[in-house]
């Protein structure tokens, strides 16, 4: 089964950790993307916001 390409990007950082931290856990990493986004499916707009705080907050410390 070929992977389609991403249409977004993001830093090379942040993604070889998400892999390190799969591996190390022991989950494939598609379905640990799927529940990633369910569970944003199900937030509450409150928490959503709060997520995507925290994914800016992430992503600014990647130039420190």
């Amino acid at each position: 089964m070929d992977k389609s390409k991403r249409s977004y990007f993001l830093p090379g950082k942040l993604v070889t950790l998400f892999d390190k931290e799969c591996k190390k856990g022991g989950y494939v990493r598609e379905r640990v993307v799927a529940a990633a986004i369910a569970t944003f499916l199900k937030a509450s707009p409150n928490d959503r916001h709060n997520m995507f705080l925290e994914l800016e907050s992430l992503l600014s410390k990647r130039g420190k």
